[in-house]
């Protein structure tokens, strides 16, 4: 990160995270509301031009195409002359797909990321500079989630939506196995994983992500150690202290790889999800977007319940990942009118409450959205530990990226016995160091 005030636990941020104290809080959200929000373009406003759009997100639903159709649909109808071809990237694929489409001179016009990538691609002149085109808009914005789309003194993206993450809970597999209640702490944390975990049964206790993207458990598991990957001023790696180490070791080397009470590391996201969405996993590390649209329609007689990563040291904390993520511009599409005249559409309140809230559980950003009268409560339950301070987050830097690659591949190793904790956080200071200039 640049400095704490983009950290979700810290108080500059807190204005985000107050969405969340309760769910009530987003009610009072209302009263902060700015100077009118962009509104959906009037048809016809695309004129006799025509623009063809290419939009890429990654998915918030296992239905994402078909989430995004109406919507996508509903604007091209009152705009004719622009067509929006949407493409869904998946997670695992990002970074890969949008380095290789701006290497190749072939970038998405409009595409949504969150904010650990974007930095890199604004170092490379690869996303249109928005400060002139949108600073009408800021008003409306929680000031957290707009001042995360500002980097290096200039507004890079709209701000879209909030993430929270944290441990989904079977109490199914809980009661089954003569567990009451969800773990307070991290020796009830690893009796209960040991307890549910029956290869012969085909269960286990827990589901540590074993992708390339697990930084999201990562950050969070250091906040639980009080530690964080990387120094305020983004030049050294913070990681590898005493409180970082212990926490490594409890969930990687004793209940990973020690204790196997986690799903393998070699299995697939795959085998992973139909484990978990079956039943066969007690606890698993899952974003509040999968809570509607997996969970209650493809596990509907599985009881939930949800815990954040437990505070392991006396200057950790309970933690939580959590997020912004943002509609950006290719620089490359700085003259399609009808790209911008998308973006428009995309920051609509319409959208902040058909997209964001009811068709994929997550936070609105813009401040005069309420909540939905019918939130999940497991949903409510994750958006308030963000007013009690447990989000960690992305710290905002062009480096940020290399460090978390290190960080996963590192946890990796740990989970399959290659390093102890110690060791790879000490792999993860002297590879990401070396590196790190501030940026």
């Amino acid at each position: 990160m640049l400095n704490e005030k983009h950290q979700f636990h810290h108080i500059s941020r807190r204005s985000f995270l107050r969405l969340s104290a309760t769910v009530g809080t987003f009610a009072s959200l209302t009263a902060l509301a700015g100077c009118a929000a962009p509104s959906a373009p009037a048809e016809g406003d695309a004129g006799a031009d025509t623009w063809d759009v290419l939009y890429w997100k990654p998915p918030h639903s296992a239905k994402a195409a078909e989430v995004w159709e109406p919507l996508l649909q509903r604007f091209m109808d009152a705009n004719p002359g622009i067509t929006v071809d949407h493409q869904v990237i998946p997670w695992g694929n990002v970074d890969e797909q949008f380095t290789a489409a701006f290497a190749g001179g072939s970038p998405p016009d409009v595409f949504y990321l969150p904010d650990e990538w974007y930095p890199k691609y604004v170092q490379q002149s690869q996303i249109l500079d928005l400060t002139d085109r949108i600073i009408d808009w800021e008003e409306n914005y929680l000031e957290s989630a707009w001042e995360i789309a500002t980097y290096k003194g200039s507004t890079w993206g709209a701000p879209f939506l909030g993430v929270v993450q944290g441990w989904l809970c079977n109490m199914n597999l809980f009661r089954e196995k003569g567990l009451d209640s969800v773990p307070t702490n991290w020796e009830e944390f690893r009796q209960a994983a040991q307890v549910m975990t029956d290869l012969d049964a085909g269960t286990y206790g827990i589901n540590v992500p074993a992708s390339s993207t697990n930084w999201v458990t990562m950050i969070p598991l250091l906040a639980a150690g009080g530690a964080k990957l990387l120094s305020d001023d983004l030049t050294e790696v913070t990681a590898n202290t005493e409180g970082g180490r212990a926490a490594f070791k409890a969930l990687l080397e004793d209940i990973t790889y020690a204790d196997q009470s986690s799903i393998p590391v070699g299995f697939t996201g795959d085998q992973r999800r139909d484990l978990s969405l079956g039943g066969q996993v007690g606890m698993v590390w899952q974003e509040n977007s999968a809570i509607k649209a997996q969970w209650r329609t493809e596990a509907p007689d599985l009881e939930l319940d949800i815990i954040p990563m437990l505070q392991l040291t006396d200057d950790g904390q309970n933690a939580a990942w959590a997020n912004v993520g943002f509609m950006f511009m290719a620089s490359s599409s700085a003259g399609n009118d009808g790209a911008f005249t998308f973006l428009e559409y995309l920051s609509t309140d319409e959208i902040q409450v058909d997209y964001v809230q009811k068709s994929v559980d997550l936070l609105p950003l813009k401040k005069d959205i309420a909540p939905l009268d019918d939130i999940d409560p497991i949903v409510a339950e994750m958006v308030s530990w963000l007013g009690q301070g447990y989000g960690v987050g992305t710290q905002i830097s062009i480096r940020w990226r290399d460090a978390t690659n290190s960080l996963v591949q590192e946890s990796h190793a740990v989970m399959s016995g290659i390093k102890t904790s110690a060791e790879a956080l000490a792999d993860v200071e002297a590879t990401v160091n070396p590196i790190l200039d501030g940026e």
